[in-house]
């Protein structure tokens, strides 16, 4: 953990470089085995979706040192069935910093996919839902971005809470909460709002999946390989709650272990 403000300013460079090399190979386009038709969103071909979560005790929210817990999931698609899921300790030597959170989570996401690709390469998930940002970051290249850059895989970035970015200037959460909650004019709740910036940028979009009570929206964003368009719909079709399955499901898997691990201490 840097221990000085110089070191750390270092290390931010030193990161933001590397960040930069890594968004140019960056793809915001469809490159995916499956297919989503652009009339309905109707999918086709897709057979294995994937979730990763990483969950950290409360004194290693932002510090270096101890252990958190990863988990990576595969589930059948449509039924959401799992059929492979790793689930481990992993040790965290770096700090959080913002902007940054991929440079803390990347070995250990790479530890989960390289133990699935050793026993069950068959079941490599064509997609994978990461939870995290994508586009809806600073620097529109957050940890499923950098996921998805760092393995080549198709990657969507879906978070559970809004990332404030100064470009989208008059749209918070709260506000965001309002207009999901109130009807349209054809008595239905908003179901989507595209997050698009002051620049004229898109970052993602607030969802509220289909066939979902809730009125509280999960942001969608691009990780890599996929549109937006393909994106959403991958996290509509997964849901069942408010937040989709992949991810439900691997952060259930991975507080679980976490809570056991503190239990024995």
């Amino acid at each position: 953990m840097p221990n000085s403000g110089e070191e750390a300013a270092e290390l931010a460079h030193r990161w933001r470089m590397e960040q930069m090399e890594l968004r140019s190979q960056h793809e915001e386009t469809d490159r995916i085995s499956f297919t989503v038709s652009e009339a309905d969103s109707t999918i086709s071909g897709l057979e294995r979706v994937g979730g990763v979560d990483i969950s950290y005790p409360k004194d290693l929210a932002h510090e270096a040192g101890g252990t958190a817990v990863v988990t990576l999931v595969v589930l059948s698609f449509p039924a959401l069935e799992v059929l492979y899921e790793v689930t481990e300790s992993v040790p965290i030597d770096t700090p959080y910093v913002a902007g940054f959170l991929a440079f803390r989570e990347i070995a250990a996401y790479r530890q989960a996919f390289a133990r699935l690709l050793s026993a069950r390469p068959q079941l490599a998930p064509q997609i994978v839902l990461v939870d995290g940002n994508g586009t809806l970051h600073p620097q529109r290249f957050g940890s499923a971005c950098h996921l998805g850059v760092a393995l080549d895989i198709a990657t969507v970035g879906v978070a559970k809470n809004y990332l404030h970015i100064d470009d989208l200037a008059g749209i918070d959460a709260r506000g965001l909460k309002r207009l999901f909650a109130a009807p349209s004019d054809d008595g239905r709740c908003s179901r989507d709002v595209k997050l698009v910036g002051t620049s004229g940028v898109c970052y993602g979009m607030a969802v509220a999946p289909a066939g979902s009570d809730a009125v509280n929206p999960v942001f969608v964003s691009v990780g890599h390989r996929v549109s937006l368009q393909t994106a959403v719909a991958v996290v509509r079709a997964c849901s069942i709650h408010r937040i989709p399955e992949p991810i439900r499901i691997a952060d259930q898997r991975s507080r679980a272990l976490l809570r056991s691990i503190h239990q024995e201490h």
